[in-house]
């Protein structure tokens, strides 16, 4: 049998042993190497997708806020400009009901309305215009922020 018959049975059996473990040491560590590098590889890639996600996110928010800053500054601008026309147009000997102002700006609050009467008097039609274009300002306002939010929530839900 040659060189390997000299060698007692028992101590083959803990050479063969010990050279297979070495063997599925070396190769658990090459493995783990293998392994541990993917990880590192898929990491890399998602975060460099996270970094490309969030890159174009800050832009949709950037294009949404610069359009809105527009429209915002737009609106604001026609509601002075009505509100400076105001005096010009209203008929300024007219008044309408004492409570109908009172009541309007309750309405477009969306309140409860304060108790009738008190020192007011009677609204002229300048100052009931005045209340109704300050009214629709704010309403626009809000309409600008709305869809504003609506555009960017849009633009955010298409980032992929």
């Amino acid at each position: 049998m040659g060189f390997l018959s000299i060698i007692p049975l028992q101590y083959r059996i803990v050479a063969y042993v010990v050279i297979a473990l070495a063997l599925i040491a070396f190769g658990w560590v090459k493995g783990n190497d293998h392994g541990s590098q993917k990880l590192f590889d898929y990491q890399a890639k998602e975060a460099a997708e996270a970094v490309r996600i969030v890159t174009a996110r800050g832009q949709v928010t950037e294009r949404v806020v610069t359009k809105y800053v527009k429209v915002a500054g737009e609106t604001k601008v026609i509601t002075q400009t009505i509100e400076k026309e105001v005096y010009g147009y209203a008929n300024t000997g007219f008044t309408l009901d004492a409570d109908w102002r009172r009541l309007h700006d309750a309405a477009a609050l969306n309140r409860v309305p304060a108790a009738p009467g008190g020192a007011d008097g009677a609204p002229s039609a300048a100052q009931s215009l005045a209340t109704v274009s300050s009214n629709y300002g704010a309403c626009h306002a809000a309409e600008d922020q709305l869809e504003a939010l609506q555009d960017w929530v849009k633009a955010q839900a298409g980032v992929k």
